[in-house]
């Protein structure tokens, strides 16, 4: 990767492509919680109307309840995993910057880093799959 201590400017050349990567991740935070956001209005709403269902009503709004408990459990764990890797990513840029002023060969440290922050995104957008699946197959139940 970087001799030891490279110039500040190719520092900033290698912390470019993470920088962008923050971009994306608070694009992916956005997304959820604006899902997150439409699952707890629509838990309001339907707790709302339990009261005044029928015995097969409740049980049809027990039924979506819990799809929507289940949706938001996902959605938070997504969430969990994407400020996971925003702080893995900012870790690493720090630590491009930090390295280089002391002089000490970070090859390996950012590696781990890099590989640890598109775990966490794999995961995130993993969870959001998940998340739409069970959103999806709750408008068509087989």
């Amino acid at each position: 990767m970087l001799s030891l201590h490279a110039d500040t400017s190719h520092v900033i050349q290698l912390a470019v492509g993470p920088a962008f990567m923050l971009a994306a991740i608070g694009g992916t935070l956005t997304v959820l919680t604006n899902r997150l956001a439409r699952v707890n209005d629509r838990t309001i709403k339907r707790r709302d109307e339990r009261a005044a269902a029928d015995a097969a009503g409740q049980a049809d709004i027990d039924a979506e309840l819990r799809t929507l408990r289940r949706r938001a459990e996902i959605i938070n764990a997504a969430v969990g995993c994407s400020a996971a890797c925003a702080v893995v990513v900012c870790l690493l840029i720090g630590l491009l910057f930090l390295t280089n002023e002391l002089g000490i060969a970070f090859d390996r440290p950012v590696a781990v880093l890099f590989m640890a922050a598109m775990l966490a995104l794999i995961a995130t957008y993993g969870l959001l799959l998940v998340e739409i699946f069970v959103a999806q197959r709750s408008l068509h139940p087989s």
